[in-house]
């Protein structure tokens, strides 16, 4: 088969039998030029005029349209092109082509015959469809027609297509071997784009399997040097892989973490989605254009109108086109208080991974490390309720192939998106949605009474779900008898097609007809948080045992939606804002006294579960405990204990963001001590996972709110939050929190808070080389560990005694405080205590020179850190056998250690032990002779210490900068 017909990708060409047609005059070649870009399809002619006329069309630009189609027609005939399939319409054009006669189509057509000789493992006669396929092009798209904006989406999708089969063709020659021309052509790619991974990982296996071992190792030290300068990350697992793999690093010693999976938080697609198929199109076509550079698409519409339901169920359909996750986040536009942008930035940043305080924050700073985070990815944003565009565009992508897809009742004409604007339902959708829910049967012989319902409805998509799912939970009536009672209602069906009243109508349709349970259930749901909640909170809050069947009542009515299951197996359910707000305007008729009693049933259930919750988890906080004891679980609590003791860091995952809103919630009623017990008991969790900001919020709230902190709450509060700035380097404040606490259990004669408090008050000591202050303070803890009996207290302070003779360099001395540690953490089965007392031992055997006993000790600790999912203390073991193999002459393992401690501690925060590892690093490589990456770990070290106002360690970094000069 000859050249096709029509070439669009490259210059505009016709071609009969092998023989160029000459298409005259710039506006017929521009019309051609749209017909041929969407082969088959529907072409208006408001397309073609803002296609011909870019800046503002002529009166008379139908007509002309109409001139320039008939001449195109009239010159392609002549020139023996058969214009059959060129069709006029009442409001436009198509033209129905063979796929074999442009171009374009015959590109993918050869692309798909390649892929399926992939696909069945014949290598060779893939190479051979792909480059049949990519030998088509003959330059850029069109790139002798004037551009249009029109033609966009349809360039950018098919020269997205091209990239990819690129890449493909690449990988095919790479299973084949043909290394050569594969490294220069690789190495080509690269000039252009040097922030490919998937490209680095080619050319550093290319030149690897080809013999070229030496090669291989400089391209990836080329792409680790640029990704770091660039991106400030360091390559990829599968890059790192092949890295290791060139460079000979033997294996590290430490288990291998599963993959984790791409992010999916879309909540769940409703199975009976309905109509607005012109809006799922443009939509998909919209969002599948994203490629080199990122699109928005905007759909906005009235309350009600199936925003959010359309903007899902859209997701859903496109999802496979996103490899790399889809983000789901409600912006609560039509909340009383809108989300800010910096704190939406900072919950997408962990979805895609970032630990708490990683996130940096100013909300400028939050927005480039989100940028930052998109630029190598294919995500998918789903923004929820937008309430405008300033509070859009800081959550916007800048470059790479993400999508985002924002929904809002407002028009957001300043956002740079493509604009779908969404309104009530064709009528002939809304009445295939009303059967899609009664049944078909039921719709037939309902007659013109149907049609009288959904013009009750005003075919408003919120309004006729509500009266189908009526009709469907009630088989004795009859479509009519619907119909009539929507007319009695027409005043407040009226007022759905304008404004918020539209919502609260329909609400109030389906809340008279709840049974007094599910009323009741409706009402507390107005109480609680906006958050996905399990359904014992709605039991807890009405006090009852159960609420499963009021809940099933509200989800067959479609008050309340499932959004999904959580660790624990829990569905968890949301209540629309709207419907929420209704909700909370109802609740003010049950009366002060039962408000305020439904909020403090949820909050002593949530208290009493955290604590039971505590008793269970995998690690032993040095913290005190809320005063009370234990609170018995009672009611739909009671129900839960089994998971509590099972899975308690679960659980609290799960619960996370309604224990914190519970936290604000106990504060706003005044009740200052509950919120100070559940905030107390949040911390342990908070620690493990490293929710530092969770934690420091609560805390300070609380304390804020007490008029004179003197209490063991106050105290507790005080003792942890000491613990938490002790982490993030601000020593000042430890000491302050750690003194006020102490001082406050001395004067309650809380031996045991007083004790832990000086463990707190030893440590900042310690770190600032105060060493005979610390040493006492430990030795206070230990003496009040001892008259209160406490062993894992006394385990800790045996420890910490002799992290002080460690530090003096005294081995011998440290030794007795070591054993008895560790006996006393074997004695109580708490296993993190005993990897924390192995990582001393490991110090003590070094100062022996004994650095292989030294490498057990750290292999122990590493594996029980490992168990109990402690990634923090795991990175400072890891940093430890990484300085004993840097110290042994073992450079492979560990730099590769190093640099795994380094990305954890750079995550929690933790500044001096970042600050430490980027000088060891930078050593490593000096050592090795790579001056510029130990350059570059000097300089990371240096800024750090600088910040961290150490004048000493940052004068010794400065002096190896100097010497690589």
């Amino acid at each position: 088969m000859g050249e096709p017909t029509f070439g669009v990708l490259g210059p505009l060409q016709v071609r009969v039998k092998g023989v160029p047609v000459r298409i005259g005059g710039p506006k017929p070649r521009a019309a051609l030029a749209t017909l041929l870009l969407q082969p088959g399809g529907f072409v208006s002619l408001d397309v073609l005029t803002e296609v011909l006329w870019p800046g503002g069309a002529p009166r008379s630009a139908v007509a002309n349209v109409r001139t320039y189609v008939r001449a195109l027609r009239r010159e392609l005939s002549a020139a023996g092109v058969a214009t059959d399939g060129l069709s006029t319409r009442p409001s436009g054009y198509a033209f129905e082509v063979a796929p074999h006669d442009v171009d374009m189509l015959l590109f993918e057509r050869r692309l798909d015959g390649a892929r399926a000789d992939r696909d069945q493992g014949d290598n060779a006669a893939a190479l051979r469809g792909y480059e049949s396929a990519l030998a088509l092009w003959r330059g850029s798209v069109l790139q002798d027609v004037p551009s249009s904006v029109v033609w966009d989406p349809a360039i950018t999708r098919i020269e997205e297509v091209r990239s990819v089969a690129v890449d493909e063709c690449l990988d095919v020659r790479l299973r084949l071997g043909d290394y050569a021309p594969l490294v220069a052509e690789l190495r080509s790619r690269l000039t252009e784009d040097p922030l490919r991974e998937d490209l680095w990982q080619m050319t550093v296996r290319a030149l690897y399997n080809s013999g070229r071992t030496t090669e291989a190792r400089s391209a990836y030290a080329a792409a680790e040097r640029i990704l770091a300068a660039e991106l400030g990350i360091e390559p990829s697992a599968p890059l790192r892989a092949i890295g290791e793999e060139v460079n000979g690093y033997g294996h590290v010693g430490r288990r291998r973490t599963a993959a984790v999976p791409p992010t999916c938080q879309l909540p769940m697609d409703i199975p009976d989605f309905t109509g607005r198929a012109e809006e799922i199109a443009v939509l998909e076509r919209q969002l599948s254009a994203a490629g080199r550079q990122p699109v928005v698409a905007a759909l906005s519409g009235p309350p009600g109108s199936g925003k959010s339901t359309l903007a899902v169920h859209v997701a859903h359909r496109v999802r496979d086109a996103f490899p790399d996750g889809q983000l789901f986040v409600d912006l609560g536009g039509l909340s009383d208080q809108p989300r800010e942008p910096a704190d939406v930035l900072a919950e997408m940043l962990r979805g895609l991974g970032v630990i708490d305080n990683a996130i940096p924050g100013e909300l400028s700073e939050r927005a480039a490390l989100f940028r930052s985070r998109l630029a190598q990815r294919r995500l998918l944003i789903v923004l929820d309720d937008a309430a405008g565009s300033a509070q859009v565009r800081p959550l916007l992508p800048g470059t790479g192939g993400s999508a985002v897809l924002v929904s809002s009742r407002r028009r957001m004409s300043a956002l740079p998106a493509c604009h779908c604007p969404l309104g009530l339902m064709r009528r002939d959708e809304a009445r295939a949605l009303l059967g899609t829910i009664i049944g078909p049967d039921r719709l037939r012989a309902g007659g013109a009474d149907a049609d009288r319902v959904l013009a009750g409805c005003g075919s408003l998509p919120l309004a006729v779900r509500i009266a189908g799912a009526r009709l469907a939970n009630r088989p004795g009536w009859t479509v009519g008898t619907l119909a009539d009672f929507l007319h009695d209602e027409r005043g407040r069906l009226d007022q759905l097609q304008a404004g918020e009243m539209e919502v609260r109508a329909s609400a109030e349709l389906s809340y008279r007809h709840l049974p007094a349970p599910a009323a009741t259930a409706f009402r507390a749901f107005g109480q609680l948080t906006g958050e996905a909640v399990a359904g014992w909170h709605i039991a807890a809050a009405m006090g009852r045992a159960d609420a499963g069947d009021e809940l099933e009542t509200l989800l067959d009515e479609h008050l309340v939606d499932v959004v999904g299951t959580d660790a624990l197996g829990q569905q968890r359910y949301r209540m629309h804002d709207l419907l929420r707000c209704y909700a909370r305007e109802l609740a003010e008729t049950d009366g002060p006294d039962v408000r305020l009693q439904r909020q403090l049933q949820v909050t002593d259930a949530l208290i009493a579960l955290a604590r039971c919750a505590n008793s269970a988890m995998p690690t032993r906080f040095l913290g005190v405990q809320a005063p009370g004891g234990p609170m018995p679980l009672t009611g739909p609590a009671a129900t839960l204990s089994h998971v509590l003791c099972a899975k308690p860091v679960e659980w609290f995952e799960a619960e996370r963001r309604v224990l914190v809103a519970a936290v604000e919630s106990a504060l706003r009623l005044g009740r200052v001590s509950r919120a100070a017990d559940l905030a107390i008991e949040l911390a342990s969790f908070f620690d493990m996972r490293g929710y530092y900001g969770d934690w420091l919020r609560t805390h300070q709230l609380v304390l804020d709110a007490m008029p004179a902190p003197s209490d063991a709450r106050a105290a507790a509060l005080l003792r942890n939050l000491g613990q938490l700035h002790l982490y993030q380097d601000r020593y000042a404040d430890a000491l302050a929190s750690f003194d006020r606490s102490r001082a406050i259990f001395a004067a309650l004669g809380h031996l045991s808070g007083e004790a832990f408090a000086a463990l707190g008050t030893g440590s900042v000591h310690r770190i600032a080389d105060d060493l005979d202050t610390a040493l006492e303070a430990f030795a206070d803890a230990l003496h009040g560990f001892g008259e209160v009996g406490d062993r894992h207290g006394e385990a800790v302070a045996c420890n910490a005694i002799a992290s002080v003779w460690l530090e003096r360099q005294d081995p011998e001395a440290a030794e007795p405080w070591l054993d008895g540690a560790l006996e006393l953490s074997r004695d109580l089965g708490d296993r993190h205590r005993e990897a924390q007392v192995r990582r001393r031992m490991a110090v003590l055997h070094e100062l022996r020179g004994e650095p292989q006993l030294a490498r057990v000790e750290l292999g122990d600790a590493l594996g029980i850190f490992d168990d109990l999912s402690d990634t923090h203390c795991a990175a400072y073991v890891q940093q430890s056998i990484g300085e004993l193999c840097l110290r042994q002459g073992d450079a492979g393992q560990a730099s590769a250690l190093l640099v795994g401690a380094l990305a954890v501690q750079q995550q929690l925060g933790d500044r001096r032990a970042e600050a430490r590892v980027a000088c060891l690093l930078g050593e490593l490589h000096h050592a090795t002779g790579r001056h510029q990456t130990a350059r570059r770990y000097f300089h990371r070290s240096l800024s750090t210490w600088r910040r961290l106002e150490v004048p000493d360690q940052a004068e010794l970094v400065g002096a190896k900068l100097r010497s690589l000069r």
